[in-house]
């Protein structure tokens, strides 16, 4: 069974993202954490320590993370085999207009590791803008604006686009393990599933 492991973007996620993972698990997934050690206060802007715990724990795994968790995952799985990255946080030196932030550009990430990047269609600009940023930044990416999804990984068009994400791994990924290259890529993700009656927001 494959493995997806998770960032998690705050304290307490691992409870909180029990439906997602439920949702996984149900595509033929395994899943585990990444464990951190919250240690002060969060996030954890001007300090790398969550972002260096990512790193050894990640080394040739597939790796998902959302929000802030997509955030730790681009500047910390840098030995990832894969990076699918959910709504990344606008929190990079570059996002200036963020009085809260890391002195770190996401010009750290490593470009040649193939991702995934997603956003929620009715998320702010700046959010698109980050995304797009992460997007074009990678040497092989694909890149889905889900329908009618705000900063919610729990809408059910995000988990299709996830699902969708995960599908297309056995190809990016051959039997023999290796990641092999696929085309910078626009997904539409439409479907005209309703909004979900709960879901998780960092």
């Amino acid at each position: 069974m494959p493995l997806l492991t998770i960032t998690p973007p705050m304290p307490g996620a691992e409870r909180r993202f029990q439906p997602f993972v439920d949702f996984v698990q149900a595509q033929g997934w395994d899943t585990e954490f990444v464990q951190i050690d919250w240690s002060g206060s969060q996030p954890s802007f001007g300090r790398r320590d969550v972002i260096d715990q990512v790193g050894p724990q990640t080394i040739g795994k597939i790796v998902m993370g959302f929000s802030l968790g997509a955030l730790y995952s681009h500047l910390g799985a840098l030995e990832s085999k894969h990076l699918i990255l959910g709504s990344i946080s606008p929190f990079f030196a570059e996002d200036d207009d963020e009085p809260m932030r890391w002195d770190i550009s996401y010009r750290e990430g490593n470009a040649a590791i193939p991702a995934d990047v997603l956003v929620g269609g009715t998320e702010d600009e700046q959010m698109h803008r980050r995304a797009e940023s992460v997007r074009d930044f990678y040497e092989q990416s694909t890149y889905t604006v889900v329908p009618q999804a705000e900063h919610e990984l729990w809408h059910p068009n995000y988990l299709a686009a996830i699902g969708k994400a995960l599908d297309r791994l056995p190809e990016i990924n051959p039997g023999d393990g290796s990641s092999g290259p696929f085309a910078n890529t626009v997904f539409d993700a439409n479907d005209d599933t309703g909004p979900a009656s709960g879901f998780f927001e960092s």
